[in-house]
């Protein structure tokens, strides 16, 4: 089967962690896969780059050339900024989109995806916002091959937001915005006309909707996008990489204090400015039982980019880190991780550290309710509710035995029901039963249920 992936990157979140994962895992079973992205981070020779001069300015091929020289060279801050920007300047509707408040679809390359020499079986999307694909190429594609698209937040929902947390508007067409910058930003409250494109995208389209979680598919459910076929295929971890180990030797690997109670907390982008996660809840609930406990051992990890936390002996920052042989010594190391969040799907990182044996104490928002059995693999608290958090960690700080259990469990619910080999079959399966149904919908045009 020829697949083709899209998503934003192939390494960043845990969106496109879950896309790469799979990118392998579907090659791993002899499947011919290509993932398609708007930015490349990988030397992987079977992700390609979109090509967004395509079909647009007669000096476009100029363009990419001059955008092909920035990405060679050696990295340099700034430097995907400035392939951003001769995108745009390439293509002046991108810049009156965006000054505008419209989300930007004017990438006339994504329409095209089916005239290529190497033709797909199968596409597969991941997140497409981003400015980098064409949202109403997805009628197009559709009408031809079996378009699975998964969900991994809410934007697909609403006029502009990942995640609407409080806001109940994009029920009924989004329109007078709350909060415009809530990322993904827009300049112009044009939420109710990015609602009402979307709305009548989805209805031209025959697509195959995936979430991760049976809370976001409630969420589609209640929307307008109406999908042809749905389901929940909970996301699977590479359990060859994530899996229980010697705490002990993983600490003197990474030179960690073998006396300590080590708690941990894991994201992409941890800056106290990202609306979504909630590294305050996390910070105060660590200094809280500090506080309480000026004497137990406590040390705090942060792993990811962008904290601002502040300094401390027994606080460590250890930066974003790519290598996941290097997270998973990190979970294996640490005791508990603390995972806060305002809005949430279905994280990787609580998936990844259940794996390693470590417990979680996690925000009961969006799906991670699904993820953690609460007081059997760890613990679920209120949104906002460090003061909870800090309880169920000075718990588990002085009883040890109830920690041993809690590790155990975790290990063997993720091993069971977490591995990427499960997901990728899920869907394959899934792939098998949509082409046989494009078949008989090209002879009779008659909708066939899956």
């Amino acid at each position: 089967m020829k697949i083709l992936q899209i998503s934003t990157y192939d390494r960043a979140g845990g969106a496109e962690k879950v896309a790469f994962d799979l990118q392998h895992a579907y090659r791993e079973l002899g499947h011919d896969v290509r993932m398609l992205v708007r930015h490349k981070k990988t030397d992987d020779p079977t992700v390609v780059e979109t090509n967004p001069y395509a079909h647009t300015a007669p000096w476009g091929s100029a363009a990419a050339l001059l955008d092909a020289w920035i990405a060679n060279q050696q990295h340099f801050r700034g430097q995907y900024r400035s392939r951003d920007w001769l995108r745009r300047t390439i293509w002046p509707q991108r810049w009156i989109d965006r000054l505008n408040g419209t989300e930007d679809f004017s990438y006339p390359y994504s329409h095209y995806l089916l005239d290529q020499e190497w033709r797909p079986d199968i596409i597969h999307a991941h997140n497409v916002h981003g400015d980098y694909f064409d949202l109403r190429a997805l009628a197009t594609l559709s009408r031809h091959i079996p378009v699975v698209w998964t969900l991994h937040d809410t934007w697909a929902l609403t006029g502009h937001c990942a995640y609407f947390i409080d806001c109940p508007r994009w029920e009924t067409g989004c329109g007078q915005c709350p909060d415009l910058q809530r990322p993904p930003a827009i300049r112009q409250d044009r939420t109710a006309d990015n609602w009402q494109r979307k709305q009548a995208i989805y209805a031209q389209s025959r697509l195959a909707v995936a979430t991760p979680s049976r809370w976001l598919m409630d969420v589609v459910e209640r929307s307008m996008l109406e999908p042809w076929q749905r389901r929940v295929i909970p996301k699977g971890i590479n359990t060859q990489i994530y899996n229980p180990g010697d705490q002990q030797a993983a600490r003197a690997a990474l030179g960690l204090p073998q006396d300590s109670f080590i708690c941990m907390f894991i994201a992409n982008s941890i800056s106290s400015t990202n609306i979504y996660k909630d590294v305050t809840t996390v910070d105060r609930a660590v200094r809280q039982v500090m506080q309480q406990e000026p004497e137990a051992p406590l040390l705090f990890l942060c792993v990811g980019a962008g904290a601002d936390l502040a300094a401390d002996d027994r606080i460590r920052q250890t930066g974003y880190l790519a290598d996941p042989a290097q997270v998973a010594l990190y979970y294996r190391a640490a005791d508990v991780l603390l995972h806060a969040a305002n809005a949430d799907n279905y994280p990787c990182v609580i998936v990844e550290a259940l794996a390693c044996g470590t417990p979680v104490i996690g925000t009961a928002v969006g799906g991670i309710p699904e993820q953690i059995t609460d007081g059997q693999t760890g613990f679920l608290v209120p949104r906002g509710d460090s003061n909870a958090m800090a309880q169920r960690l000075v718990l588990l700080l002085h009883d040890r035995d109830q920690l041993l259990r809690m590790s155990s469990a975790a290990a063997h619910m993720a091993t069971q029901t977490h591995r990427l080999d499960q997901q990728a079959q899920t869907y394959l399966c899934w792939f098998d039963q949509l082409q046989a149904a494009y078949r008989s919908l090209a002879t009779d045009q008659k909708p066939v249920s899956v």
